[in-house]
């Protein structure tokens, strides 16, 4: 649910893993495709490229930000494509890590969005966090039903 500040999404979760686990969740290609992303361009550095092809049909598009190893990674968001409401590297994503009770609190902080662009963003990162979960934990979250089926 959003914090109530416009444009915002905030999530918090507890994940069955530690913080150095989950951090290689978001920025690993392999990792990441276990919970989210069918093709993935990471260079996990201040100015390295964020490029995660989500659903076969959907590029989200920024660059890392700031990276702090298993701690925080602070990097920006958007969709390729003309006339996109959200366009590379125009909204921010802030994930930070803290261990907690033998695992990992992790939240989540999708900023500068337009309001109209919330509600769609807020189901994605509903959906994903709960596939990061799984996957962080060693589970196995199964086929991500977003992705687009070639015809």
């Amino acid at each position: 649910m959003a914090d109530g500040e416009a444009g915002v999404i905030r999530r918090e979760l507890f994940i069955e893993a530690s913080p150095e686990t989950v951090f290689q969740f978001f920025t690993q290609a392999d990792k990441m495709a276990r919970w989210m992303g069918v093709s993935h361009k990471l260079d996990p550095r201040p100015g390295g490229v964020y490029e995660v092809d989500v659903d076969g049909a959907n590029v989200a598009m920024g660059e890392f930000k700031e990276v702090v190893a298993n701690s925080r990674i602070v990097f920006s968001w958007g969709w390729k494509g003309d006339g996109n409401p959200v366009p590379p590297g125009s909204s921010e994503v802030t994930v930070e890590l803290a261990p907690k009770d033998g695992g990992t609190a992790l939240t989540i902080t999708h900023s500068g969005l337009p309001e109209l662009m919330v509600p769609p963003h807020t189901e994605g990162w509903e959906h994903y966090c709960a596939r990061l979960v799984l996957a962080a934990a060693g589970g196995d979250p199964g086929p991500d039903p977003k992705v687009k089926k070639a015809a």
